[in-house]
């Protein structure tokens, strides 16, 4: 009986500990709708068909790399999340192995804001892409 008694206790000082727990805030069906749409982009779209997202903002210069000859680019992609941020984790850099120059563009993505695009009037996952190119020869 005693351990039956301390059994209802224990249950009931969990069940009004419960109770007092915060309640997670109700979205609004226009959140849900957005979360939805974002989502299903963010799972069927491949990368590189995603929409383009857009710099916010004066952009921050990626200076090419001495060693870059005229002619050369180097291809920066990168994956925008729908609140405006870079997922770092997704930049791709092809055509450079300078450190400084990985270094500054990894900054860049870290740094800069975006614009990501929009599919029926919600943010979704979205794409950046940025071309460095050589200086040309000046005579």
């Amino acid at each position: 009986m005693a351990k039956a008694c301390a059994l209802s206790c224990y249950l009931l000082i969990f069940l009004a500990g419960c109770a007092g727990a915060p309640k997670p805030a109700a979205l609004s069906p226009e959140a849900v709708r957005c979360d939805g749409v974002s989502d299903s982009v963010s799972k069927y779209v491949s990368t590189d068909a995603l929409p383009f997202a857009h710099l916010v903002g004066s952009p921050r210069i990626l200076p090419a790399p001495a060693a870059l000859q005229p002619g050369d680019s180097i291809a920066m992609e990168l994956v925008v999340r729908p609140d405006g941020v870079a997922d770092t984790s997704s930049v791709q850099i092809i055509g450079a192995s300078d450190a400084q120059f990985l270094r500054g563009a990894m900054l860049f993505a870290k740094e800069s804001r975006f614009t990501p695009a929009q599919i029926s009037g919600c943010n979704v996952v979205s794409r950046y892409d940025i071309v460095v190119r050589g200086r040309p020869i000046s005579r």
